[in-house]
């Protein structure tokens, strides 16, 4: 029987999820209405290994609709032109984990092992953490569940609107941790061997089929690939587990934080295992300023997370301690989006994909360039507009809108 508060929980995120629904259906109807953008800028980078000189962008209905000399002269010449000069635009920046402060609402204390969970039903749409998002060139982030459990549920992508987040897709990976913070002396698991037993026991049960239920259903769901599995773990012994539970069950793990990854760098690379990196800081330890240009030489998937505000500074610190810059900007963009199998949505500015993007003074990972505008879905959620004399209509054969 399913304990009170899960119950609670579930029925207040129904209506949280039904009111972000409603509000983003009402969102898409504008869109449908709005005019074509003709975003234009001295570089526009697309991807990673894509840039454009003199680039153009034309959106339509919050989607880059066409890129380059791709775009219509027609659609072009009744598109309103947004120009932001000498300006460097990037794609949006995407948090493939983050709580944003909302880990005591994404968790369930008194049981540990709740993979059927879904976070979109605990998420305060409205916190400030996620307001801010668009100031530090965040425009995607997969709100995870608590690292206090050992499976915690699913996690949800979220996009920061005008005022509060959407939920752009309510059921992404299953997040798991073998940290200590999963493990209580209050409830199971109480030490890691606990933990890695209550983790193997629930996947054998789900490969065997002697147990069912939602639960279960999800753990199947990583063993048969359709679903993707996130772990917290940091020390030696963590990494070590996740990586023997992967091997065990036939499935990629996505490891989050690996601070002491670097003796397992090889089975990483043989078990096709990504890694989330959370923020560096002038003071961190050297093994971890250079651990990604390790990753990048041997092929290891890998992203920059932690704190949103210092996402540039730590690109910029891997960066001087041998990562290249493309392959920097790729852990802020396009990287995390295929960790979450978002590629064709988020992470790079190609046609299809949502129009957002981050617009800098020069390059991003340089620090002295300075953050100008965040547009999300096509719209300006971050940043002072460009004057009026280059956010207008365009001249049509018409003579004019």
């Amino acid at each position: 029987m399913q304990d009170p508060l899960s119950l609670s929980r579930r029925l207040s995120g129904l209506l949280t999820i039904a009111a972000l629904a409603a509000v983003t259906t009402v969102s898409n109807a504008s869109a449908q209405n709005a005019q074509d953008l003709l975003i234009r800028s001295k570089r526009i980078t697309i991807s990673p290994e894509t840039t454009l000189d003199d680039g153009r962008l034309l959106v339509r209905n919050g989607k880059i609709a066409y890129v380059g000399d791709e775009i219509p002269t027609e659609a072009s010449s009744r598109a309103r032109v947004v120009d932001y000069g000498d300006a460097t635009i990037v794609p949006g920046f995407v948090l493939a984990y983050a709580t944003l402060g909302q880990d005591a609402n994404l968790a369930e204390s008194a049981f540990a092992f709740t993979p059927d969970l879904l976070v979109a039903e605990g998420i305060d749409a409205w916190s400030d953490e996620i307001e801010r998002l668009p100031q530090s060139g965040v425009t995607a982030a997969a709100m995870a569940p608590s690292e206090r459990q050992l499976a915690g549920g699913i996690a949800a992508l979220i996009k920061p609107t005008a005022d509060h987040a959407t939920v752009a897709i309510a059921e992404l990976h299953l997040g798991m941790s073998l940290t200590t913070n999963a493990r209580s002396q209050d409830r199971p698991p109480t030490s890691l061997m606990g933990a890695i037993d209550m983790a193997r026991t629930g996947f054998a049960d789900a490969k065997l089929g002697v147990r069912t239920g939602a639960d279960m259903a999800v753990l199947r769901q990583v063993l048969d690939g359709s679903r993707k599995v996130f772990v917290r773990a940091n020390t030696a012994r963590e990494i070590r587990a996740v990586l023997d539970l992967g091997k065990e069950f036939g499935f990629e793990p996505v490891i989050v934080g690996g601070a002491e990854v670097g003796d397992y760098l090889p089975r990483l690379a043989a078990q096709k295992v990504g890694l989330v990196l959370g923020t560096l800081t002038p003071e961190s330890k050297l093994e971890q300023l250079a651990l990604p240009a390790q990753l990048s030489k041997l092929g290891i998937p890998f992203a920059f997370s932690g704190q949103p505000e210092q996402l540039r500074l730590t690109a910029a610190l891997a960066v001087q301690h041998g990562l290249d810059r493309r392959s920097a900007l790729n852990a802020l963009t396009r990287s995390p989006a295929t960790l979450l199998d978002q590629q064709k949505t988020v992470g790079s500015l190609r046609v299809g994909n949502d129009a957002d993007f981050v617009v800098f003074s020069g390059d991003p990972i340089d620090l002295t360039s300075r953050h100008l505008a965040t547009w999300i879905g096509g719209q300006r959620r971050s940043g002072a507009a460009p004057s009026p004399a280059t956010d207008k209509p365009a001249t049509s054969a018409a003579g004019g809108l």
